[in-house]
């Protein structure tokens, strides 16, 4: 019997056979840091911190050195990358904040998340951390795809006690506000790994949304200090702001080699792709790497951002200097996990793929930002920056910190950009910015 197998098993490979079992779908893991500026981790040059877990996931896969988030604040940044959008076609150009009628806005219901396609293709979801896009039950993660939240509605909570900046407690597991004891980047770790556990037999898709580094700047050991009927200071009460915000990025380092860990023990590094990104450049504490500009701002320091993609056996370990931007992970994780959108879904992102498995081109395109009185458009070496009434004109590739302004001397240059980018405008609507800080 067993030489009669062997027989027919030989006879159908000289035939042509293929084994028409579905293959296996990779499990797909986002971690977005919160407020990490350019040169926040030390294998983007970082001399102030240490980030071995993030430098051995950019030694093992593609580190991103023009990697731009859609928004240069939170929210914006995190409605384009779940939906492979521009933010403004989902009403959120600036942050919602926790204070007036912003706090009753949120994402456009009508929009398709990328955990919502990927829940309809077997994958099992969820969102551990900062939600940020909208505090309504409507609004709520478990409404756009995801089967499992915990974490926090709003921008930022006190990491102990995980009161948000209004006062209001605000940590959840799904539509349940829940009292839960822990450091809030140790608790986003330990409930990814959860998930991971839970779904080792896959798909999965784990959205992991850290707290850090966004302020308020408080340690794994430091005292609550939102507090009911208690006046705080945003920020915290740290005199001592540098060594906390090293410390933050390194717990959160820290918690990143947790969840590999967890990967490596379930058998599950082959077949998971792992992104690191951050929402925006850092505060004017942080670290943007000698960029011009911060978190809030349209130069450089303000939206261009650290970016890793790791897959074991898959990517090759290498250095990309492809113009990406966050809107692009909803068609590649798309495109990687065989996902087909519906015929009526189209995307301002693109599939990066390609460049992730073997350094294929990527298309030229321009790029645009748009927050407050600010305006960018960037297309290969030209940015133009419109700032009120100013109008200024960069070569990245020349002056990457965006100290001489070439306007004068390539008006040619100004005028396409910015016809584009008024052209663009009216493609995403004019009056979509909200009331924002």
């Amino acid at each position: 019997m067993n030489r009669l197998y062997l027989f027919c098993f030989a006879f159908l490979l000289l035939l042509g056979y293929e084994d028409k079992r579905e293959p296996v779908k990779p499990n797909i893991i986002v971690i977005m840091a919160d407020d990490l500026g350019f040169g926040g981790i030390s294998c983007y040059g970082s001399k102030e911190v240490s980030t071995p877990n993030l430098d051995a996931l950019a030694a093992n896969g593609v580190r991103f050195t023009d990697f731009h988030s859609n928004g240069p604040v939170c929210s914006p940044t995190r409605a384009a990358m779940l939906t492979g959008n521009y933010q403004q076609r989902s009403g959120l150009e600036g942050v919602i904040y926790v204070r007036g009628e912003t706090r009753q806005l949120g994402i456009d219901t009508s929009q398709v998340t990328v955990a919502k396609l990927l829940k309809n293709n077997g994958y099992a979801t969820g969102i551990m951390g900062k939600w940020h896009l909208g505090y309504r039950k409507e609004f709520n993660p478990v409404n756009f795809g995801f089967d499992e939240f915990f974490g926090y509605l709003s921008g930022n909570i006190d990491y102990h006690s995980h009161y948000d900046n209004a006062g209001i407690f605000d940590w959840w597991h799904n539509l349940d506000s829940i009292a839960e004891e822990g450091y809030s980047t140790d608790l986003i770790t330990r409930h990814s790994i959860d998930f991971i556990n839970q779904h080792k037999d896959g798909p999965f898709f784990l959205y992991v949304a850290h707290e850090a580094p966004h302020a308020p700047l408080q340690g794994r050991n430091d005292p609550p200090f939102r507090l009911p009927g208690k006046k705080f200071d945003d920020y915290g009460r740290t005199e001592d702001r540098q060594n906390v915000y090293h410390e933050m990025v390194e717990v959160m380092d820290e918690g990143i080699g947790k969840i590999m860990q967890a990967l490596k023990e379930n058998n599950l590094e082959e077949n998971t792709l792992v992104i690191f990104i951050s929402d925006n450049g850092a505060e004017v504490f942080g670290d943007n790497g000698g960029l011009n500009g911060h978190k809030g701002q349209l130069l450089e320091g303000g939206h261009r951002v650290p970016a890793i993609a790791c897959w074991k056996g898959r990517i090759p370990p290498g250095e990309s200097g492809t113009t990406l931007a966050t809107m692009d992970l909803m068609p590649t994780i798309l495109a990687v996990t065989r996902t087909q959108p519906p015929a009526s879904i189209r995307f301002d992102g693109i599939d990066f793929s390609g460049v992730l498995f073997g350094g294929a081109d990527f298309p030229d395109r321009t790029l645009f930002w748009r927050y407050r009185n600010q305006r960018a458009a960037r297309r290969n070496q030209w940015k133009v920056v419109i700032t009120g009434s100013d109008t200024a004109l960069y070569n990245l590739e020349q002056d990457l910190e965006e100290t001489t302004d070439l306007s004068d001397s390539n008006r040619n240059v100004v005028e396409g950009l910015v016809r584009q980018l008024e052209a663009w405008e009216s493609d995403v609507g004019k009056d979509v910015e909200m009331k924002t800080l």
